[in-house]
């Protein structure tokens, strides 16, 4: 299997509610850290809250969460991360369809 090249995907560091893509998109990971002993976020399919929720990252302690699907979700309507006002962040890795390299 070839590896794809890293110029592909976008990544952030999320730390408030934030549309990450307005396009097609594909999810590869996602990694939650909380603030406090419990912490929550929940990425969507679109680029608000309105989307189809496609995942909500909880920790009930000081631990990390993570997302790792053994292939991509894919997103139609784009990447939307929100309830994010009671953790550190989440780490977020995607790749736009339709970017050249």
């Amino acid at each position: 299997m070839e590896r794809p090249d890293s110029i592909n995907y976008s990544w952030k560091y999320v730390t408030a509610d934030e549309c990450l893509s307005t396009g097609a998109c594909e999810l590869v990971y996602a990694k939650l850290t909380p603030a406090t002993a419990a912490g929550s976020a929940t990425l969507y399919n679109g680029e608000n809250d309105k989307g189809v929720k496609i995942i909500e990252l909880n920790t009930g302690g000081l631990y990390n969460c993570e997302c790792a699907p053994p292939v991509p979700i894919y997103c139609r309507r784009g990447l939307y991360v929100g309830s994010t006002s009671t953790i550190d962040g989440v780490l977020v890795i995607w790749r736009e369809l339709g970017r050249s390299s």
